[in-house]
Order: C-alpha cells, then structure tokens, then sequence
C-alpha cells in the first residue's frame, strides 16, 4: 500500500522542487564520419566526469533501432552547455 500523501505535504514538497531538462540524444549527420568512435569514446568518458561531478542526473543509451541513441536528464543545462565549450 503507498503512504497518504496530504495538501500540506504537496504544497512543502513544491518549493523544493529543481526544474530538470530531458534531452533525446539522436545521431547526426557526422555519426559515419571517419574516427567517430573515438569521439563518442571520449564523450563518453566526459559524461563519465560530469555524471561524478554531480552534474548529470542521468545519462543512459538507447538500443531499440528507433535512431534514438541516448537520454541526458539535468539539473544544470545551463552549466553543461558552458561546459561544452571547453
């Protein structure tokens, strides 16, 4: 049975709610081109990074043949979008 959640307890719960991003990863039209993988690899390890840094809630790829190549759920788009730069 799941506990009983109240009015009180919604309305407490609201202000300590983060807005988060939900980003669909997609291959684009540079996937093909010569030494992708190690770029991926190398992506990879970078969200690696960022995933420990507490700065990427939840990274996780996608496999069902849709194009779909992964998910990004954050926190800090803002601060990962400066961060892409560097």
């Amino acid at each position: 049975m799941l506990p009983e959640i109240t009015d009180e307890f919604m309305q407490q719960m609201r202000t300590t709610t983060k807005n988060y991003t939900l980003m669909i990863l997609k291959q684009g039209p540079e996937f093909v081109m010569p030494g992708v993988e190690k770029i991926i690899w190398e992506h990879g390890r970078r969200n690696f990074s960022l995933r420990a840094a507490g700065l990427l809630s939840i990274v996780s790829p996608v496999n069902d043949g849709t194009g779909v190549f992964g998910i990004l759920y954050s926190y800090t788009l803002i601060l990962l979008h400066s961060l892409s730069f560097q």
